[in-house]
């Protein structure tokens, strides 16, 4: 349930989907932890609740009270466990295999993309195709 409260604090404004009703996101732990009242009882819904409460703990100790209190963060993740979480870069280097591409300069938009649509997607520029085998 922590991680979704600091989903849901992330993206706020955003829309989520609960079974079948849409709702805010800033709404979603709560209403997950009605769910659970409702399936699992009390004991359950307690258990949740405490996650919801470490999570905004931690939000407001790490986020927002260094931010708007003035105050500095007192609860530093340790380096080894940052190194294990850090985002792996691919060495830009040559290749034992097929051929990096990419483009230099961006593509003309004032020219036809060779088919057209009224609905914009990322698969409206499909190009002018090929077809596989033969010549």
């Amino acid at each position: 349930m922590a991680f979704i409260y600091t989903f849901a604090q992330d993206n706020r404004g955003r829309k989520a989907m609960l079974y079948f009703i849409q709702i805010p996101m800033e709404y979603l732990p709560w209403a997950m932890l009605v769910v659970t009242l409702v399936m699992g009882g009390w004991p359950a819904a307690l258990g949740e609740s405490m996650g919801i409460v470490a999570a905004h703990a931690y939000d407001f100790l790490t986020r927002i009270y260094p931010t708007f209190g003035g105050s500095r963060n007192y609860l530093v993740t340790p380096v080894s466990v940052q190194r294990f979480f850090i985002r792996h870069t691919p060495h830009n280097g040559s290749r034992g295999y097929g051929t990096a591409y990419r483009p230099t300069q961006a593509a003309d938009s004032s020219s036809s993309r060779g088919w057209a649509s009224s609905f914009q997607n990322p698969w409206s520029g499909r190009g002018a195709g090929r077809r596989l085998g033969g010549d």
